[in-house]
């Protein structure tokens, strides 16, 4: 029988009630427990949680949830149920999170909560560890926590514990992460997954190597498309995005790492440079796009597709940046910005449009930052701002950023804008 959640510890804020216009889609459960109609109610020891807490729960299954992983099919609504109710800690950082999604959103100043006054927060520090599957979830929340509030908390922490926690167990899970993604279950997939996206992505923005090297064990170099060929090893259903394209921008991080280092000692070889910049163009250029998917899955493939396009043009504009320098008169650079944009624009035509801005923030602040086109600079603007009016995050921060690097640009003075970055975690 699963612990009963804390109750006394959490802030006096949880203690508001608020109305949710879709009441009636919710089932009874036997225990009296409320539960969102779509999910599949399969374990048994369901917990009597506090009104405020259930409310609070009931929002983050059905408001915050598919924005915090918006390309996720709905499968992913079981396995995170079974995880907030596998820890104290899981349990917590998702109140936490439902709490600041709903005050960003309903309060009309989004993303800038503090994280430093809720007592919460010092609670859930403890996951900064993580032992088991839950708290990993629970470190994975935080970071979300940080991101809905403007990037500010110890999120650099958070990840690198859940970091941790998974290349403890693919090290105890030989012989490979093939074979250890595969082998595991649902849940221990997906934080591994979502850990890897995260770590690639705040790796960029810290300028280190990512923790897990062990991904470039998903690429074949003969171009051989294995890697996105099962679902157990694709990132797409997760966060609408090839494998390859993952892989590719862990190497454009380790290469501007690399470059970094070598620049320091005065060794950097410019040919050796651009050989390792090609082979990472290649794996880019090449792509496993599924253009006929079943017809029930047609709209979120598209979608996941155009965020993969996306994703794989600014990750061209990051790479030349790192080859090239950070110029925006670069013709590669200023090809592949012009490339995202077309890219982008393709994507208002789905419904859905606001789930690849959401999952862009960073490749469009490196766009931004790259160029010097009126027209573009306003169009990620204007995605972005329209962004920071939907839903909580860091979109604000962006448009601000962006906003630095040009103003230092346009004065004379040329700023890094992975310098600008550093320590801003943009997802």
């Amino acid at each position: 029988m699963l612990s009963r959640p804390h109750i006394s510890e959490l802030s006096p804020m949880y203690n508001a009630r608020w109305s949710d216009g879709d009441d009636d889609n919710y089932t009874i459960i036997p225990s009296g427990y409320r539960l969102p109609a779509s999910i599949n109610p399969i374990h048994q020891n369901w917990i009597d949680l506090a009104g405020y807490q259930n409310l609070l729960l009931q929002y983050y299954m059905k408001h915050v949830l598919p924005i915090q992983f918006s390309h996720a099919d709905r499968s992913i609504d079981a396995i995170i149920w079974n995880l907030i109710h596998s820890s104290d800690a899981a349990r917590e950082a998702v109140y936490l999170l439902a709490d600041l999604y709903r005050r960003g959103t309903q309060g009309g100043s989004l993303g800038h909560s503090a994280l430093g006054d809720l007592d919460v927060y010092g609670h859930i520090q403890k996951v900064i560890e993580p032992v088991t599957e839950g708290d990993a979830l629970a470190s994975l929340c935080m970071v979300s926590c940080c991101l809905f509030s403007g990037s500010q908390g110890q999120w650099q922490a958070f990840l690198d514990g859940a970091c941790r926690f998974c290349l403890a167990f693919l090290k105890r899970n030989p012989p490979s992460l093939v074979s250890a993604l595969i082998s595991c279950t649902d849940s221990m997939r997906f934080i591994i997954k979502t850990s890897i996206w995260f770590d690639v992505l705040a790796s960029a923005t810290l300028i280190r190597r990512p923790m897990f090297e062990v991904l470039r064990l998903l690429h074949d170099p003969s171009g051989t498309a294995f890697i996105d060929g099962r679902p157990e090893l694709s990132m797409m259903g997760v966060m609408g995005c090839e494998t390859r394209n993952i892989i590719a921008l862990a190497e454009i991080v380790d290469l501007a790492y690399w470059k970094e280092d070598v620049e320091r000692t005065g060794s950097l070889s410019v040919p050796e440079l651009v050989k390792r910049g090609q082979r990472i163009e290649t794996m880019l250029k090449t792509t496993n796009d599924n253009n006929n998917p079943h017809p029930a899955d047609a709209e979120k493939s598209r979608l996941q597709h155009l965020t993969s396009a996306v994703f794989r043009a600014s990750a061209l504009v990051y790479l030349h940046s790192v080859i090239s320098g950070n110029h925006p008169q670069c013709p590669e650079i200023m090809g592949y910005v012009a490339e995202t944009v077309k890219c982008l624009k393709r994507a208002e035509n789905v419904s859905t449009a606001s789930c690849v801005v959401h999952s862009m923030v960073f490749n469009m602040c490196v766009c931004g930052c790259l160029t010097d086109v009126p027209e573009f600079r306003d169009y990620f603007l204007k995605l972005l701002q329209e962004q920071q009016m939907k839903t909580a995050g860091n979109c604000a921060l962006v448009c601000d950023l962006m906003r630095r690097v040009w103003t230092s640009r346009e004065a004379g003075i040329p700023v890094d804008w992975r310098v600008v970055m550093r320590d801003v975690l943009l997802v």
